[in-house]
């Protein structure tokens, strides 16, 4: 099937080369394949495994041989989910991992089935097929690993909700979320990365300065900015501004 021309193209370093140290083999995985998928997630999983051992090639999106982000454009489109990673006008793994950090679901905690899962930064995209592993597009081909196997750092989950949502339309009903602790004046996070400190809440707000990453933060005040979404304002050594709750741990 023909996909879509799109802009800016996926890279994989060549320091990815080879960049799995524990592939697993198609026999490890279990039988499931052979199961009808029920959920979202399960379709588009069963897709990505369809293309095990296919190439991998610069820009490609399928369906013979794929680079990163293009595995992942093809398995959402095949499933009919492309909408939720921006309709596949996201061309790259850094473009997909802002995508979803600017909406709130970018984290290093809970993923689930159908979730991507961001190398390096945004240097590598693969696919969460749940128990630790995922599927991805590396220099040798289209694989199923380790999440911590590849030797770019991991970065972060991005939540699709494709667990969720059962392939005749419907959504299922979601667990009862954990109660999360509110964030407290005077309590001490971490950057998750290097980001922005701004004179308010609100990504249209002006940036003052940039903290690196693992910087730690005081809060200081609590907000949202025009969609609802928290942000607090924070010292950082004798800097001070507002950043977005979810970039800091």
């Amino acid at each position: 099937m023909r996909t879509p021309t799109m802009g800016a193209r996926a890279f994989i370093p060549v320091a990815l080369a080879g960049a799995v140290l524990l592939t697993l083999a198609p026999g490890a995985i279990g039988t499931a394949n052979a199961a009808e998928p029920k959920t979202e997630a399960q379709q588009i999983i069963k897709i990505a495994k369809a293309q095990r051992g296919d190439p991998w090639k610069y820009g490609a999106s399928g369906p013979r041989a794929f680079d990163c982000s293009g595995l992942v454009i093809y398995s959402f489109k095949q499933a009919g989910d492309l909408k939720v990673i921006g309709k596949g006008k996201i061309r790259s793994a850094r473009g997909l991992y802002r995508y979803f950090k600017n909406k709130g679901l970018a984290d290093r905690k809970n993923p689930k089935a159908g979730d991507l899962v961001i190398w390096g930064g945004g240097t590598h995209v693969g696919i969460y097929i749940g128990n630790g592993k995922a599927i991805s597009t590396l220099t040798n081909g289209v694989r199923i690993h380790r999440v911590h196997a590849v030797r770019a750092s991991f970065t972060a989950y991005l939540h699709t909700g494709m667990w969720k949502k059962s392939t005749n339309g419907s959504t299922a009903a979601a667990k009862p979320k954990a109660r999360v602790a509110a964030v407290r004046i005077g309590e001490v996070r971490v950057a998750d990365g290097k980001i922005s400190l701004r004179t308010g809440p609100g990504e249209q707000r002006k940036i003052l300065s940039t903290v690196r990453d693992d910087t730690k933060l005081t809060v200081l005040a609590k907000g949202e900015d025009r969609q609802g979404r928290r942000w607090i304002q924070v010292k950082a050594g004798s800097k001070t501004g507002w950043v977005a709750k979810w970039v800091t741990d």
